[in-house]
């Protein structure tokens, strides 16, 4: 079946080649330290999430060419969230934002993105910063009892490996079993204590329409405050949070003319595309 379907795709993928490039540019944006006043280290632009911020910039992690994830990552900063943002943003990133730092339009802002196939990326730590979330229907619980976690799926097991076991720290929260449900997110971990960590919300989970979200319950799983991740090199923490954002992307490798990632079209990109699309990437 292999060789068949080898056969039957090599004259496509050779046609194809000239218009199946690198995917586009993802533009990620987060709260600036003067959106961000009440604790500002954690702002997209802050000192804890400079080092994160820095491995989604890393060409050898994200690019077009010969990376991880053949995707560009664009970093930029907002000091209010409004309809601007949201035409320069495919994915808001909420970094242990305070609830007295937003105002009610802008959480509403943040969920119309989401609503309009947007993703967010958030980190909700504990009930006095999950605004957003909050706003969808899923407030963060305060406060978990156990803090590592771990599962076999992603986002820890993806392009950028596979993590044992994540480390949180300071103001730690959990998800109730019932929002996640109730707006048909997923469970991606739970702690020792059964609590949820991790959830996610597919394309069209929660509404028809609405984008993807990640809501994990803790920014320090990605931060440098309590130095749980490294980037350069990757450690478990440093790995999930990389997989978070490359799962906010898409599935890598798949349906891509350069499916190897080695610069190069040709026959191996796909003997490479048959054997994802036999594991279950299409």
């Amino acid at each position: 079946m292999k060789n068949a379907m080898t056969a039957a795709l090599f004259g496509g993928a050779l046609c194809c080649a000239g218009v199946a490039d690198a995917k586009d540019t993802y533009r990620i944006m987060g709260p600036s330290t003067v959106a961000h006043p009440s604790n500002s280290s954690y702002a997209w632009d802050g000192a804890d999430m400079a080092d994160f911020r820095a491995a989604l910039d890393y060409s050898y992690y994200f690019s077009h060419f010969v990376a991880t994830v053949d995707t560009s990552i664009s970093n930029g900063d907002f000091d209010y969230l409004n309809y601007v943002t949201l035409q320069r943003a495919d994915c808001i990133v909420s970094p242990w934002w305070s609830d007295n730092d937003l105002t009610g339009y802008q959480a509403y802002i943040g969920a119309l993105h989401f609503w309009s196939g947007g993703d967010l990326l958030l980190f909700n730590d504990d009930s006095y910063h999950d605004y957003i979330a909050d706003y969808l229907g899923v407030p963060t619980q305060s406060y978990a009892s156990s803090f590592t976690f771990n599962d076999s799926t992603f986002p820890f097991d993806g392009p950028f490996g596979t993590t044992t076991s994540v480390q949180a720290s300071g103001n730690v929260g959990f998800l109730s079993d019932v929002d996640v449900a109730n707006t048909g997110g997923r469970v991606l971990a739970r702690n020792g204590s059964g609590q949820i960590m991790v959830a996610f919300w597919d394309d069209g989970d929660y509404a028809p329409g609405s984008g993807r979200m990640i809501i994990v319950t803790d920014a320090d799983t990605v931060s440098t405050a309590f130095g749980n991740p490294t980037y350069f090199p990757l450690n478990d923490n440093g790995r999930f949070g990389l997989n978070l954002v490359a799962g906010l992307i898409g599935p890598d490798g798949c349906n891509d003319a350069d499916c190897d990632n080695n610069g190069v079209l040709n026959v191996d990109d796909v003997e490479c595309f048959v054997d994802t699309f036999l594991g279950g990437c299409n």
